[in-house]
């Protein structure tokens, strides 16, 4: 295949970007690649932080900006725009893949569109497993739509052969958002760490599309928070806005009427939001950062309810249900089991060693001799 490979990666939301960016960096550095990076989702929304500024302060062109949301309408009408209007760009930009992450609404009209067109997929972060959401209906769906797949653990990797992907075009790299977070630890050992659980971050994403089971569990957390680590003038607690699944705006109403008493963020550089793990090395809520991240900071998680019931996990996680003594239990045993807490501070993360990036595009740098086919078939080998 002559000249430079098109490689359209779909960005829908601050996290994910966060997760995108050692990939972004290492395809726009191939002498073979050419990045075509595509903006969507709650990135365009000004309500979540209108993240696409972001994304402009890292200094990755932006190939299109696709609208998908809008306000106050059912989200199946969001799905039909963005992957109406995600087919149009990639009608424009005629990328050779299309990179996608994750399970998220976004990452379904991607790979939808995609395949409507014909093009090659490949997926990060297949395989994982999350069975109190439907983001898990999503994630596999778009398995069975990629044609490549990078795969964070073993265990994901098997699962995809168990799901009949061919074996040959599954690849275990790591998690790439583990890339960035080593070279932060590094630099943050060197500063003088304050007093450890100060006070916690909070990150909650709605579980439910009930707005008012959404605002009872998040006051009922803050009523632990306050129990617990009691609010000083100085300092209030450090809460992350959650995405805009249904459900959100429990969430946001909750934070609303404690106002006095919470410091909300609708959106946080990720650094930013890392150097707040590894100051107050305490995190509660129900975020992937949890569960991926979290455990390079030496960063206890209590980690609410079944969001993500499933994924492996580090030995960091203190895993509970939405129960008001449980909760409080955690934040005990967070606090004062010293055994607990040497394991945090010395547990391997599970989800990689800081080379994702480079696996993959190596991998992607093979397509010029080896395209890929937008054929499947279902593969019945002995998983490995």
């Amino acid at each position: 295949m002559a000249g430079k490979l098109n490689i359209a990666v779909v960005t829908g939301t601050r996290s994910e970007f966060g997760i995108w960016r050692p990939v972004l960096g290492a395809i726009s550095q191939s002498p073979t690649l050419n990045l075509q990076l595509i903006v969507t989702g709650m990135h365009l929304l000004k309500a979540f932080g209108n993240t696409q500024k972001m994304i402009a302060d890292y200094k990755f062109p932006i190939a299109a900006k696709v609208p998908m949301y809008k306000a106050d309408e059912p989200i199946a009408s969001s799905l039909a725009r963005g992957t109406a209007n995600l087919a149009k760009a990639f009608e424009k930009l005629k990328p050779d893949v299309v990179m996608v992450l994750g399970d998220r609404l976004e990452i379904l009209a991607a790979a939808t569109a995609a395949l409507a067109l014909q093009i090659p997929i490949a997926h990060v972060h297949g395989g994982e497993t999350a069975p109190g959401q439907w983001d898990e209906q999503i994630r596999h769906a778009v398995t069975k739509m990629a044609h490549l797949h990078f795969c964070a653990t073993e265990t994901s990797a098997h699962r995809l052969q168990l799901m009949g992907e061919d074996p040959q075009r599954i690849h275990t790299v790591g998690a790439p958002a583990i890339d960035l977070a080593l070279h932060a630890r590094a630099l943050f050992d060197r500063l003088p760490v304050g007093e450890r659980f100060s006070l916690p971050v909070v990150v909650l994403h709605p579980t439910s599309p009930d707005d008012e089971l959404e605002y009872q569990r998040t006051r009922m957390l803050l009523d632990a928070l306050s129990r617990h680590f009691p609010r000083t003038n100085r300092l209030r607690y450090h809460v992350v806005g959650p995405n805009n699944d249904p459900g959100h705006q429990g969430i946001l109403q909750a934070y609303l009427e404690a106002e006095e008493d919470v410091d909300l963020e609708m959106s946080v550089p990720q650094e930013i939001f890392w150097a707040s793990l590894r100051g107050s090395r305490l995190l509660i809520g129900n975020s992937s950062a949890g569960i991926i991240e979290a455990a390079t900071f030496g960063c206890t998680v209590i980690n609410v309810g079944d969001r993500q019931k499933g994924r492996e996990q580090s030995g960091n996680v203190l895993n509970v249900p939405w129960e008001a003594g449980e909760i409080a239990k955690a934040i005990r045993r967070a606090r004062s089991d010293k055994v607990f807490l040497r394991q945090v501070e010395t547990c391997e993360n599970v989800y990689g060693d800081g080379h994702s990036a480079q696996r993959i595009v190596r991998i992607l740098e093979l397509l010029h001799e080896d395209p890929l086919s937008t054929i499947k078939s279902f593969h019945e080998s002995q998983p490995r």
